[in-house]
């Protein structure tokens, strides 16, 4: 077990790099490290975790630097488009820096409480690993130069960073992206063989066609009040939620409830449409579930700025 993997990367990267034709060498791998913690914190802090870590060796520093920060949006665009996570983009100082780094660019996330919590860190490490472990190249010219390398990771924290930013006091809140069972069909209304016969055919033509949207979605036959399924999915975080009773059949309609929204929605339901519908819903799922995520574009942006002036730069909001 290790903390990080350089020594064992940079001792393999020794032996296959010998001229320009070599690089740029790239390596990613998912592995388990330990850290020593004193407190430790579930997914933010603790003394094992499972991590994504890549390494890479590059001809020149602008390509290497390049890629440190191209492995940073990538990580920028992860945590906002597909977990709704807003993050800023920033640069270590000196004394935050990682150990051997000339730079390391990090992406902090905006908690509910106002924290912010580091969330990935990609790193342009110069010449100084190459320089430990003697890494050097053949370059066009026949001349010999170490190599300028990059190292970047992100682990299990961002599950961390994940509930952080959205749950409530009721439970997880996931965003549609992630969540294993994007929608969940709860039929109520059972008791009668007659009524659970039409409920159970319309819920089967229901899945028939959310199957052919893609959606991933789940029944809930258990033998149990509804109330305790509501309870029990919310709790969960599952964005979306379908209710079909007896009188729901009747009148061709199916019932909506948004994990983020208190009001239920009635929805006609067409055979045609009624998938496509729901699938709109949730395309336009809030992701991201701070108090400023509801604003327009432009105002969430000022009110981030106004956040990172006031806490970071030290003036006045405004």
């Amino acid at each position: 077990m290790r903390p990080t993997s350089e020594t064992i990367i940079w001792d393999m990267f020794g032996k296959w790099i010998s001229s320009y034709r070599d690089l740029p060498l790239k390596i990613n791998q998912w592995a388990n490290v330990v850290r020593w913690e004193l407190r430790t914190r579930p997914f933010l802090r603790s003394t094992e975790f499972l991590w994504q870590e890549g390494h890479t060796a590059h001809a020149t520093k602008d390509e290497a630097d390049a890629h440190a920060r191209e492995m940073l949006e990538v990580y920028a665009d992860t945590a906002r488009e597909v977990l709704g996570v807003p993050v800023i983009r920033g640069c270590k100082s000196p004394s935050e820096r990682f150990a051997g780094a000339d730079e390391t660019y990090t992406i902090e996330a905006l908690m509910q409480n106002g924290w912010a919590l580091q969330s990935g860190t990609s790193h342009f490490l110069g010449q100084n690993f190459a320089r430990a472990f003697d890494v050097k190249f053949q370059t066009k010219d026949q001349t010999s130069e170490l190599v300028w390398a990059t190292s970047w990771g992100v682990s299990t924290r961002l599950l961390g960073a994940l509930v952080m930013t959205h749950s409530d006091d009721a439970g997880l809140v996931l965003p549609p992206r992630v969540a294993p069972h994007q929608v969940v069909i709860v039929p109520v209304g059972r008791g009668k063989a007659e009524n659970d016969a039409k409920v159970d055919a319309f819920v089967e033509k229901l899945s028939a066609d959310l199957e052919k949207t893609g959606i991933r979605f789940h029944i809930d036959n258990r033998d149990m009040k509804p109330g305790g399924k509501f309870y029990d999915w919310e709790r969960k975080g599952v964005p979306l939620r379908i209710e079909v009773g007896p009188r729901d059949v009747d009148a061709g309609q199916i019932v909506l409830s948004a994990r983020i929204e208190s009001e239920k929605i009635t929805m006609p339901y067409d055979s045609a449409t009624a998938a496509s519908s729901i699938l709109d819903k949730l395309d336009r799922y809030p992701l991201l579930l701070l108090p400023f995520c509801l604003l327009p574009a432009l105002l969430q942006e000022s009110i981030v700025l106004a956040f990172v002036r006031q806490l970071l730069l030290s003036q006045p909001a405004i």
